[in-house]
């Protein structure tokens, strides 16, 4: 167990050469290793640990100066690096003993590793998270772009407002309310379900009956007032040629007349088609003038149709983030900003701020007018007196005043069950022809001003 114990065997028995010599001296048996610590013990004495050699292998001395072979240094490398090799002159009990300090010595420098961690982590502060206003008012978690939702945007949009808190007149035993209230949880669902009302799109809303006769109506008035212009312009040449023939007293008449026609208050005109002696108040329309009109009409056509359809007190508008949307369905017709040159939407309603604009808070349509109007001149005025606004700043130098519109910019609306080639959409190329009223004609000019020239 510990060491081994060599013990010396006799030799063999030489043989005898003679008969009457004297045989050699056997030497005793060596006495066992129990006695060995037995005596040492009694007699106070280091135990002997010599070992014992056979006298057949005589000790392996390594004389000073002999140069060890690679083998031997090797066994002897590894000796020094295996402890229990090293201990093979100790006894058992100092092999235990060894052993025991290793272990002890071992376990220490764990324990203190241990402790140099742990001091470690107490030292070092968890973070601390902060919240931001808006989160410390969230109670619900707000699900990531594109993650799975109980309902579908769908069926969400579809019932959200009928939402409710739940109440004991509905046949419950018992309500709680764990997180608030009952009356700060209704005051919460409110707010969530006028917000969700006023940002969801209502992709089931079609257009009612009201906004189908009042687009029959504005289509006829139209029509009525281009030919109307038309038939003016025919005849105001005639008269042009006229007084090239009269006095130059007449002339400066003529003039002064003109001069006072200018300072017609629009919003007094009872009749748009006759202002005085037979003249309409849109007889210097031009191509941008009858497209603003009829952006103005349906703006706001489009906003108090809107109301009437939904019937929700709560919906109080077109959101902005809806506008087009809405505009394609109710007019079958793609609403292009870049037609009116400009980028946006915003940009496109402030060419006609004076008929409608957007809510800064809640972020929908908005109309100064009156929602249900008796007459549609309004619209005719309003378009004229921006036009003469227009070109007292162009007279003034202001370039910036003039419009360049696309002749996309006064699609018409199509009919209901149309027949035949589609309505023209935004991004193709005009129709050939004339512009006069609803209809392109051949030839490529615009009839509303003889001095507008061709496309």
């Amino acid at each position: 167990e510990g060491r081994e114990e060599v013990v010396a065997e006799p030799a063999e028995e030489p043989e005898q050469e003679e008969e009457g010599a004297a045989a050699p001296a056997i030497p005793p048996p060596a006495p066992p290793l129990g006695d060995k610590k037995e005596k040492a013990a009694s007699s106070g004495k280091p135990e002997d640990k010599t070992v014992v050699m056979s006298d057949d292998e005589p000790e392996a001395e390594d004389p000073v100066g002999r140069k060890q072979s690679p083998v031997e240094e090797e066994e002897e490398a590894g000796d020094m690096d295996d402890p229990f090799a090293m201990m093979g002159g100790m006894g058992e009990e100092e092999v235990y003993k060894v052993t025991c300090m290793e272990q002890a010595k071992e376990e220490e420098e764990e324990e203190k590793k241990e402790d140099v961690k742990m001091e470690e982590e107490e030292e070092t502060e968890p973070p601390k998270i902060e919240l931001t206003e808006e989160e410390q008012k969230m109670w619900f978690k707000v699900p990531a772009v594109g993650a799975s939702t109980d309902l579908t945007a769908t069926a969400l949009g579809q019932s959200f407002g009928g939402f409710s808190i739940p109440e004991k007149s509905e046949g419950f035993d018992e309500i709680r309310f764990e997180w608030q209230g009952e009356k700060e949880s209704k005051a919460y669902l409110k707010k969530w379900v006028l917000e969700k009302k006023r940002n969801s799109r209502m992709d089931d809303l079609q257009p009612g009956q009201w906004f189908q006769d009042k687009l029959k109506e504005w289509k006829g008035l139209l029509t009525q007032w281009q030919t109307k212009q038309k038939t003016y312009k025919v005849e105001e040449k005639k008269k042009l040629e006229a007084k090239k023939k009269a006095t130059e007293s007449d002339g400066d008449k003529a003039e002064d007349e003109e001069s006072m026609e200018d300072e017609v208050n629009v919003f007094e005109v009872v009749d748009v088609c006759d202002v005085g002696n037979g003249k309409p108040l849109f007889k210097d329309f031009e191509f941008e003038d009858w497209a603003l009109l009829q952006l103005r009409f349906e703006l706001h056509l489009l906003q108090v149709a809107f109301k009437k359809d939904v019937d929700d007190p709560e919906r109080v508008g077109v959101h902005d983030t809806h506008l087009s949307f809405y505009y394609s369905k109710y007019f079958r017709k793609q609403l292009t900003p870049k037609n009116f040159n400009v980028a946006s939407n915003v940009e496109l309603t402030t060419l006609v701020k004076d008929t409608v604009s957007w809510d800064e808070e809640e972020k929908v349509l908005r109309t100064p007018l009156e929602e249900d109007l008796t007459s549609n001149n309004i619209f005719v005025q309003l378009a004229e007196d921006n036009r003469r606004e227009r070109v007292r700043r162009i007279e003034a130098g202001d370039e910036t005043a003039r419009l360049k519109f696309s002749p996309l910019a006064l699609q018409q609306t199509p009919a209901a069950k149309a027949t035949g080639a589609p309505p023209v959409a935004a991004g193709v190329v005009r129709p050939a022809g004339t512009w006069a009223g609803n209809n392109w004609g051949a030839g490529g000019a615009w009839a509303g001003n003889s001095g507008w020239g061709r496309w």
